[in-house]
């Protein structure tokens, strides 16, 4: 394929600036937005995710030049081309479709049996905590299957947000639902930032804004807590607990 002839010619230019041997390279098509790659001896073979298959040649060249920079023991930032490319509405408009496409366990609406994330999205901008801009260009979703101990996820490069169905009941506290759509919104706001803390200082400062935010954490241990108990006593495996 060109555009794999094209990746396989931008990589081994990126390379040979590390003194970096790629001897192949192809686009694959990952759900998420990633790179793998296989080493023998000091050679190496990649996979790049195919989000990138139709980017201009000075956006994917800064990908894989910081790539290669960092597979070589360096610290590189990203550069500004590819940065732009990937933060454009059009990039994000084209590629979430096929984003959403590949994704399981979502719903495709905002719209529950008893919540409805679009009503807790307005509460939040009449509040103030919000603003349009934070979520312009944003799809959000339910989970089709309850999640307790990961009850919101937020991808920033397709500026998807995707909050667990156990929190779609009457049971949930309007202002927890409330508190986990502002907590990934506010990932929306700061948008895709490769190689740096989603959950740093400035983040939390944000987060705290939020009226009664610790009574909400609390809420959500407590729910966690009791889903891993029932998990123990079924003999699973707990997973991990995130926000």
């Amino acid at each position: 394929m060109k555009e794999d002839e094209r990746l396989f010619r931008l990589i081994k230019e990126a390379g040979s600036r590390y003194r970096h041997p790629v001897i192949s390279a192809r686009f694959e098509k990952f759900k998420d937005f990633k790179v793998t790659w296989n080493r023998t001896g000091k050679e190496r073979s990649y996979k790049v995710s195919d989000y990138m298959s139709d980017s201009p040649d000075a956006a994917l060249y800064e990908f894989l030049d910081t790539l290669i920079s960092r597979n070589s023991g360096n610290k590189k930032g990203y550069g500004p081309e590819y940065l732009d490319w990937v933060s454009s509405d059009g990039f994000v408009l084209s590629k979430r479709p096929v984003y959403l496409e590949r994704s399981r366990n979502i719903t495709m609406s905002t719209t529950g049996t008893r919540r409805d994330i679009g009503e807790s999205l307005d509460r939040l901008l009449g509040s103030g905590l919000l603003v349009d801009t934070d979520i312009d260009n944003s799809f959000f979703t339910w989970t089709a299957m309850p999640g307790f101990t990961k009850v919101g996820s937020c991808n920033a490069m397709f500026r998807v947000v995707t909050v667990s169905s156990s929190l779609d009941s009457d049971d949930v506290p309007e202002r927890v639902l409330d508190f986990v759509t502002y907590h990934e919104s506010l990932h929306l706001r700061r948008g895709y930032r490769p190689g740096r803390r989603a959950h740093d200082l400035a983040f939390r400062e944000s987060e705290r804004a939020f009226p009664g935010w610790e009574e909400c954490e609390k809420y959500l241990l407590k729910m966690r807590r009791e889903q891993r108990e029932k998990m123990k006593r079924r003999g699973q495996s707990p997973v991990p607990a995130g926000v």
